[in-house]
C-alpha cells in the first residue's frame, strides 16, 4: 500500500491509535508521523531524541517550507526499525508544527505515493484535526470494543466523512459484541456506506516488540492484524462510499 493515512480515535485515549500506527508502518514498510494535538509520546516510549537539531516534526515542516523533502531524512528509528517523525510532547509546543504540517501535507502525500507510506498518528480526532485529515487518503479510526467506546465511534462516524473520503474502523480488544454485530451497527448508522471493520487483538507483547525490537519467530498477532488493516485500506473505494443520507 502507498499513500498517506491518518490513524486516530473517536474518544479520549489515543494509545490504541499510536500502537496501530506503529504496527501499520512495520507491516507496510512505512513511516509514522506524530500529529496529535495533545503532543507526541513516541520519543519517550521509544527512547528517541527531542533535542534541538534532532530530526522530527519541526525539522520536517521547516524543510518542507523550502521545497520538496524526503520524509525519511526526518525520522528516527525505534529499536524495531520503525521510522518515526517524533513530535514535541505537549499541546503548547506542537501547535505551530501542526499548522505547518497541514500546509505541507498535500506535497508529502504525493511523495508518499512513490517513496514510503505515511501513517499520521493524530490521536483523538477533533475539529482542529480536519485540516490534517483532508489531504490524507483516509482515516483508520481505532475504537475500544466496550459499549461506551463503540457508542462514541458510531455517533461520530457520519460527521467524520465531512473531513475524509475513506474510513476503516479498527475495533481493539475484546468486547461484548461479535465483529459481525459491529459491522451491522456501522451499516445501520452510516446507511449505504462501506466502512470496513477489522478486529485488532489485545497483544501487549506485540506492542512492546514494536518499541523494544524483540525478535520473534513469526509475526505477532498485532502485525498480522495490521496487515489485514492495510489490505482494507487498499481495497476501499472512494466512489459512492457514503450514502447521500449520511453526508
Amino acid at each position: 500500500m502507498r499513500g498517506c493515512w491518518a490513524v486516530g480515535t473517536a474518544g479520549p485515549g489515543s494509545a490504541g491509535a499510536t500502537t496501530l500506527a506503529m504496527a501499520a508502518a512495520a507491516a507496510g514498510g512505512g513511516a509514522v508521523i506524530e500529529a496529535g494535538a495533545d503532543g507526541g509520546v513516541l520519543a519517550a516510549r521509544c527512547a528517541l531524541s527531542l533535542h534541538a537539531g534532532a530530526p522530527g516534526l519541526d525539522s520536517l515542516v521547516a524543510a518542507a517550507a523550502s521545497g520538496p523533502v524526503h520524509v525519511l531524512d526526518h525520522t528516527q528509528r525505534s529499536a524495531a526499525e520503525v521510522p518515526v517523525v517524533v513530535a514535541a510532547a505537549t499541546e503548547e509546543t506542537i501547535a505551530g508544527a501542526l499548522r505547518s504540517l497541514a500546509t505541507c501535507l498535500p506535497g508529502l502525500r504525493t511523495q508518499a505515493e512513490v517513496e514510503v507510506p505515511l501513517f499520521l498518528d493524530v490521536g483523538r480526532v477533533r475539529q482542529n484535526t480536519a485540516a490534517i485529515l483532508g489531504p490524507c487518503d483516509g482515516l483508520l479510526l481505532v475504537t475500544g470494543a466496550s459499549r461506551e467506546a463503540l457508542a462514541c465511534a458510531l455517533v461520530r462516524l457520519p460527521g467524520l466523512f465531512l473531513w475524509t473520503p475513506r474510513i476503516v474502523l479498527a475495533v481493539h480488544g475484546p468486547g461484548p459484541y461479535a465483529l459481525a454485530d459491529v459491522r451491522r451497527l456501522v451499516a445501520e448508522r452510516i446507511g449505504a456506506a462501506a466502512v470496513p471493520v477489522v478486529a485488532i487483538p489485545d497483544d501487549p507483547y506485540g506492542a512492546v516488540a514494536l518499541v523494544e525490537g524483540t525478535r520473534r519467530r513469526r509475526p505477532s498477532a498485532l502485525l498480522r492484524a495490521a496487515g489485514q488493516v492495510l489490505d482494507c485500506c487498499a481495497a476501499v473505494d472512494t466512489d459512492g462510499l457514503v450514502s447521500e443520507g449520511a453526508r
